[in-house]
């Protein structure tokens, strides 16, 4: 017992110098994350353009002349938008999402919005909203009929939601919205900017979205066009008496709805005209402006049929005003350079003027990254991001797919045909070198799905054969396969994450599931492969009759914990949780032969200090550096404890629908039956690794109770769980095929080992 009381002290040790490590990186000026600048320091406030010019995407950009929009790209910042929401990946659901801030699902009639005194289906404005919510609506305002619906809509989500966020925090503020414009067919009136900057009472005080923003032309889908002179008497008229002016450029909207019906050189002469007149426009009001104090925004809310059928989902928006350089646009939401989200826009907006957030509203302030733009290099960019979009689920399936056959066939192969066994082995030791190829498979990435596919695999092909080749013995082989995988995520989340935000196995930008840190996949692997790795490792020193000592474990353990906790780097907490369960495990194991319930109650009690405090100095360290553990501390003071709830239970269900859904269930599963039935099969060989290889065996206990900790503390658990495993189960086949008594044969390549 006096052993294991070392064991607490050496953690409380470890978590004090992990303080001092985050206490002095928050007060470092040079991050990569700091503020530029800061917005209205001596000036006095200006005015809001936000311009919307839906359905295009950054090729069109790129490839149409608009020297206009390039002029305002080279004064301004850039960056790609995801254009994720709680429901379809339409207009009505994209406004009504910016609108409230977080993710939401619109009605039906969100698009439906008119002035007091516009007529609609024989009823004036101010009665229809009299109809849905029994007041009188303030004059010469414009009303959202489809508030109501949404908000019914949104009720029962797991976490707050106020439909209309945006407008009644630029309400409570004293600023003045107006929205001028529409995307109206001849069948259908779309408003869609009121739901953007409609308050929770679905009221916009001023504007123009009336059949006066637009004019007859036959030769124009549904017969109309955008009357940008008219846009433009309605500025100068609302200048006097507006803040924020939402101005929906309704063309290309149209000509994307009118191309279903038209041939398909017609609709690109549609979305070309309209585009062309579009950049006449902002060519205009740019020099209107004084960008001095002025902020203007140009965004597609959403990108075109063509582009979300490729699966690009990022839209492109150009940001001008104090402070904005040449240079990619950021946020804290993604801290990438040339990504933002959606909900960053209403947050921008709001902090243009020095409002506060609603209780809900997520997104976080745009600021210039420092990162030039170059618009060819972008566009580049841009494709490369769809192309790690459509090729990571293919590339994941075929991974998966062929690790539960390989396990299925190693199993056959021990229990029956054991002059396979060999074999065997080695396509064991291949699905332990696929993770490194795909983390490596960036630096080789091709457009084609198969060449990817392809090179990986040989890639892990070669990387087999170089280590099953060697001159050492199984226990070698795993800790090699575990400590290369680990050093490569490690030097990868240092030096920014380049690796794995393209990987197959990290996360994907495009769907914004993450955007910095490492992702649960690799997460998985990492806890995984490093309690397998120190297993090995200590057994290896034990045969070499290297002395262990307490310290040296808390020492090596040190720096993937770094990483995967720290708010810069890793800044994953259920990976933080499944890393120090499966670490102080693994100790325990060290110096007792078996872990009680009291030692996991003192692990968690060590767990929430040191996340407690992790979460609290990411929350100083300032909201434009912020990762989502101090995002979560602001959510927490300023809602209540209600908000851990919330956010217990939004995990719970994403879990659960994963468990379902995905292809890791099976992973997971599969290697959970494999390892039991090797506890019993082949007869006393479990017995025999248990006493010939104990600290392998410890580092294989150690990772199963971080894969545990992974499953329960993460929102997609079962994913960190499955890619655990692929660390924990392999291993186990590849030292029992080594031992068993009666396996002689040999790979040609294989050599004797020592």
């Amino acid at each position: 017992m006096k052993k294991i009381n070392i064991f607490f002290p050496a953690l409380l040790t470890l978590l004090f110098l992990f303080i001092l490590f985050i206490y002095d990186l928050v007060k470092t000026e040079n991050s990569a994350l700091s503020v530029p600048f800061s917005y209205n320091e001596g000036t006095a406030k200006g005015k809001v353009f936000l311009i919307s010019i839906d359905r295009i995407g950054l090729s069109h950009l790129h490839n149409e002349n608009v020297p206009n929009l390039r002029k305002a790209m080279d004064m301004g910042g850039v960056a790609l938008m995801t254009t994720n929401t709680g429901g379809s990946r339409s207009q009505r659901d994209a406004y009504l999402t910016m609108g409230a801030g977080t993710k939401v699902a619109a009605a039906t009639k969100s698009p439906l919005s008119i002035h007091t005194d516009e007529i609609y289906q024989g009823y004036q404005g101010w009665e229809l909203y009299r109809q849905i919510t029994g007041k009188m609506p303030p004059q010469d305002a414009i009303v959202n009929l489809g508030f109501a619906q949404s908000v019914r809509n949104n009720i029962n989500k797991s976490y707050t939601v106020t439909i209309g966020a945006l407008g009644k925090a630029l309400r409570e503020a004293g600023i003045i919205p107006a929205v001028i414009g529409n995307s109206d067919t001849v069948e259908e009136k779309k408003r869609y900017m009121v739901s953007f900057l409609m308050d929770e009472n679905g009221i916009v005080p001023k504007g123009a979205v009336h059949s006066g923003t637009y004019t007859a032309d036959k030769s124009r889908p549904f017969g109309i066009r955008t009357d940008y002179g008219s846009i433009m008497e309605y500025i100068e008229t609302l200048w006097d008496f507006t803040d924020v002016f939402a101005i929906e450029l309704g063309d290309t909207s149209r000509a994307e709805d009118f191309s279903y019906l038209a041939a398909d050189t017609i609709n690109l002469v549609n979305k070309k005209l309209a585009l062309h007149e579009a950049d006449a426009f902002i060519g205009e009001l740019m020099s209107k402006l004084d960008f001095n104090r002025d902020m203007l925004i140009i965004a597609s809310f959403l990108g075109s049929v063509k582009d979300l059928s490729e699966n690009n989902r990022l839209a492109p928006v150009i940001i001008l005003g104090p402070g904005y350089s040449n240079s990619l646009l950021t946020s804290a939401s993604t801290r990438r350079p040339g990504i933002i989200t959606n909900l960053d826009i209403g947050a921008t907006l709001l902090d243009f003027y020095g409002a506060s957030k609603l209780v809900g509203q997520l997104g976080n302030r745009i600021f210039s990254s420092g990162a030039r733009f170059n618009i060819e290099d972008f566009y580049k960019y841009n494709k490369r991001l769809i192309e790690v979009n459509n090729h990571r689920t293919p590339l994941l399936r075929s991974y998966a797919a062929i690790l539960v056959i390989m396990l299925v066939i190693s199993l056959l192969c021990i229990f029956y045909f054991r002059k396979l066994l060999s074999y065997a082995a080695f396509f064991i030791q291949f699905q332990m070198a696929v993770p490194v190829a795909y983390l490596l498979l960036p630096l080789f990435h091709r457009s084609s799905l198969v060449e990817n596919l392809i090179f990986s695999w040989l890639l892990a092909l070669v990387i087999t054969i170089i280590i099953s080749a060697g001159r050492w013995g199984e226990i070698v082989k795993v800790w090699l396969y575990s400590m290369i995988t680990v050093l490569l995520l490690i030097i990868d989340q240092i030096t920014g994450a380049h690796l794995i935000s393209c990987s197959p196995l990290g996360y994907d930008l495009i769907n914004g599931s993450r955007y910095y840190g490492i992702g649960n996949e690799y997460m998985g692997i990492l806890v995984g492969a490093f309690c397998l790795g120190i297993g090995s490792f200590f057994q290896i020193c034990v045969k070499k009759r290297i002395r262990i000592r307490i310290w040296q474990p808390i020492l090596l353990f040190f720096p993937p914990l770094m990483i995967l906790s720290h708010p810069r780097i890793g800044a994953n907490v259920g990976g933080t949780i499944a890393a120090i369960f499966g670490f102080a495990s693994f100790i325990l194991l060290l110096y007792r032969k078996s872990i009680k319930l009291t030692h996991f109650f003192f692990t968690g009690i060590i767990t929430i200090v040191f996340l407690t405090v992790i979460f609290l100095f990411d929350y100083i360290g300032g909201v434009d550096t912020q990762s989502h553990m101090g995002q979560t501390v602001n959510l927490i003071m300023k809602n209540g404890s209600i908000e851990l709830l919330l956010i217990v239970k939004r995990k719970i269900e994403m879990n659960i629908r994963l468990i379902r859904y995905t292809v890791w269930t099976r992973v997971f599963l599969l290697s959970l039956l494999t390892m039991v039935l090797l506890l019993f099969r082949p007869a006393g060989i479990f017995k025999h690794l248990a006493k010939e290889y104990p600290y392998f065996i410890k580092g294989i206990t150690s990772g199963m109770i971080g894969c545990i900790a992974a499953l329960l503390a993460n929102d997609s658990g079962i994913v960190a769980a499955g890619t655990c495993m692929i660390f924990l189960a392999p291993p186990i086949l590849i030292m029992i095929i080594g031992n068993l008594p009666d396996r002689i044969n040999r790979l040609p390549w294989e050599r004797l080992r020592i």
